[in-house]
């Protein structure tokens, strides 16, 4: 598939990238839009078809979506509201999900792996692209508990633990494919050449080729590696690709890893009702499919792996809940963002 152009001097921002496709305007209206509808003034993200919860996920692709669009007030909001109410596990790891109607808000004192690489990367960006060095430290105080916390050796990878508690069993490990955010993990591969993070990348790539699984060789949502290397749909799941799957062919083209990854059969998949959109999920196990199509923000990502950013809405409508909108929005970052390199100055330069 064609790639986008990368520059090769250094720019973590969205505007060179867009301004051959859009105007001013329409760059920025779909985050003010994004915005207003799905973040408070004080900086917490509303999952508004999950009762107004936040989660880190949000917390991080909001994050990412200010620093891309220069809103450092925003950034900094997210960022503070972040800090204040989901730091308090006292690991460096970031808790998973406030609920407001609840006391205390945060009742789960578990994590969610993907939210903190999400927020560790906003934070890592934002500490170049503004000159910032305390978000650096920031993020590499965070990258350490990923570390020490969320990766495990086991049946012959690397692993990414999907949170930090529930899901190591004597007998195998469960994993989420869509958590490895595969553009954090190669900028911070580049970052700390030492770490841990170029294995991850590899080794989730290596995952990807082999759970393949039904007619059309889909990965799931959810995946048990078993001690010898083995792999099979985890049993505690809906067996689907599906709503958490979706996000793995977008973080594959973000990180420019298709060859790599071989999505051949996602594309195909997705590429099979002619005129008409893929259901939501289909299950990998017996086929069955959703009665209802992929929403607009799953149409985004389909538009991205099939090459065509054409086809990427610059809108977000009223149908948009806050998953369908983010998804919108990381697809049009995925398509026009540069892809991730070192800067060679450092944060406070």
């Amino acid at each position: 598939m064609a790639r986008r152009c990368w520059p090769v001097l250094l720019c973590l921002t969205l505007f060179a990238g867009l301004a051959a496709t859009a105007g001013a305007e329409e760059r920025y209206s779909i985050w003010h839009d994004y915005a207003a509808r799905f973040i408070t003034d004080e900086g917490r993200v509303l999952d508004t078809g999950n009762h107004g919860v936040t989660h880190t996920e949000g917390q991080g692709w909001a994050m990412l979506f200010a620093e891309a669009f220069d809103d450092r007030a925003r950034f900094d909001a997210l960022w503070s509201w972040t800090e204040a109410n989901l730091d308090v596990l006292g690991s460096g790891l970031l808790a998973w999900r406030y609920q407001p109607e609840q006391t205390p808000p945060v009742q789960d004192l578990n994590n969610a792996t993907d939210g903190d690489l999400l927020i560790a990367w906003a934070l890592h960006r934002a500490a170049y692209k503004w000159r910032e060095p305390e978000y650096e430290h920031l993020s590499i105080r965070l990258r350490q508990a990923i570390q020490r916390h969320l990766i495990r050796d086991y049946g012959g990878y690397t692993l990414l633990l999907p949170a930090r508690d529930g899901f190591v069993r004597d007998d195998r490990v469960t994993v989420n494919l869509s958590y490895w955010v595969m553009p954090a993990l190669r900028e911070f591969a580049t970052v700390d050449p030492d770490g841990p993070w170029l294995r991850l990348l590899l080794d989730g790539e290596r995952l990807l080729r082999n759970a393949r699984f039904g007619d059309h060789d889909l990965p799931p949502d959810w995946l048990t590696v078993h001690q010898d290397g083995t792999l099979e749909v985890a049993q505690d799941w809906p067996p689907r690709f599906g709503f958490e799957a979706i996000r793995v062919p977008l973080y594959v083209v973000w990180a420019g890893r298709e060859d790599e990854a071989k999505l051949d059969p996602i594309r195909a998949y997705w590429q099979s009702p002619v005129g008409g959109k893929p259901a939501a999920w289909i299950n990998v196990v017996n086929g069955e499919t959703a009665e209802y199509p992929l929403s607009r923000g799953g149409m985004a990502v389909r538009s991205l792996l099939l090459g065509m950013p054409g086809k990427l809405p610059e809108q977000i409508h009223p149908e948009d809940d806050y998953y369908s909108a983010s998804l919108l929005v990381l697809s049009m970052l995925a398509a026009f963002l540069p892809e991730p390199t070192l800067s060679q100055a450092t944060p406070n330069q």
